[in-house]
């Protein structure tokens, strides 16, 4: 069902196209419960159309869905494992710590860069916000409303944790000490719901957020609470947001097979990418000044300018199901891959001038 995520451990809670859903909905098996441990993970190189290249490091636990992925204050990349309940973190050689949650089956989902020097993540299926140092030490916090679904997450202009709370339809507020929380209800009427899916911090000053079920984008004032929606074409489906190098707030449309832009006026532009499968999930700034991006339909990932010049680029074969997607520290992009169960990296194209420095 459409904004709908189960929220079940061994399924995944996003959206997909049917064909998919019975192979997600199989038993997962090998669970490992074990504390924290290093693995050194395999390598497989695969080349990309178009130029480029792409290496999937491949994850020693079996069916750990990572998911959400961000660069940390260490310069390593942390991401989430939804299905294994862990927080890992990978450095651009490869290798791999992984972090049990406290909370089993937990269901870990986005995870963003806090104001305190520490990652925050969502615990989607715990109905938790967690944060974890570089050092590996976790902290979570429940949240006061059973059954909440928090989903996206990000660090606020004014230092706080905000985060969208998908199965009850509002965005949270909460400072790193967990004492202050506040949730602001996203107005609708009717049977469809807002489920509100990924977060960002504007250059405005503002948050800016998806709704996935009424395709529309976001943004409330962080000092006033004041709420603003611009209404997308019918059957858009918008899902990850990020912001731009042009200072404007970039978007994929998952079902619509299209990259948004909105300007903090409100002023919307949207972009084809792919094809009729194609079906954009995670999207970042890189540092080429280009917005990338994960497609979940056609196992490629994209670049699309400020411009709007789209180009796509293959990174394997079979069944992956891209997802998250993040500047890496090594100046390229780096991605989930929650079927394969891989890391991914693509190495960006860079001119000559750059390769001899």
């Amino acid at each position: 069902m459409k904004g709908e995520p189960s929220g079940l451990p061994g399924t995944f809670p996003v959206p997909l196209p049917a064909r998919w859903q019975e192979e997600m909905n199989r038993p997962m098996r090998n669970r490992i419960t074990a504390a924290v441990f290093v693995t050194l993970v395999a390598l497989v190189a695969t080349a990309c159309g178009g130029g480029g290249s792409a290496t999937h490091f491949a994850l020693k636990t079996k069916n750990s869905q990572p998911a959400g992925i961000t660069t940390g204050p260490d310069g390593h990349l942390w991401f989430t494992e939804f299905t294994s309940g862990r927080i890992a973190r990978i450095n651009t050689a490869g290798k791999v710590d992984e972090f049990p949650l406290p909370t089993e089956r937990a269901g870990p989902f986005d995870i963003a860069n806090g104001p305190d020097q520490n990652l925050w993540f969502t615990e989607f299926s715990a109905n938790k916000i967690g944060r974890i140092t570089p050092a590996g030490a976790i902290t979570e916090f429940p949240l006061p409303n059973p059954k909440s679904g928090p989903y996206g997450i990000t660090t606020g202009p004014d230092g706080n944790i905000w985060f969208v709370l998908q199965k009850t339809d509002r965005i949270a507020r909460m400072s790193r000490d967990g004492q202050d929380y506040k949730e602001f209800p996203i107005p609708y009427k009717g049977p469809q719901r807002p489920s509100p899916w990924g977060v960002a911090a504007g250059k405005d000053g503002n948050i800016w957020f998806t709704e996935e079920g009424l395709d529309k984008i976001g943004r409330i004032n962080p000092s006033t609470g004041e709420l603003t929606e611009f209404a997308l074409p019918p059957k858009s489906g918008p899902a990850d947001i990020t912001l731009g190098p042009d200072g404007n707030i970039w978007f994929t449309e998952h079902y619509a097979a299209k990259v948004g832009r909105i300007t903090p006026d409100g002023v919307i532009a949207e972009f084809v990418v792919g094809g009729k499968k194609s079906s954009p999930k995670g999207i970042v700034a890189a540092a080429d000044g280009n917005i990338w991006f994960t497609d979940l339909g056609t196992n490629r990932i994209g670049r699309v300018t400020t411009s709007g010049d789209v180009k796509d680029y293959a990174v394997g074969s079979g069944y992956r199901q891209l997802q998250g997607i993040a500047a890496g520290p090594d100046g390229n992009v780096w991605f989930t891959e929650t079927h394969a169960n891989t890391v991914s990296r693509h190495t960006l194209e860079r001119s000559s001038t750059e390769a001899k420095k």
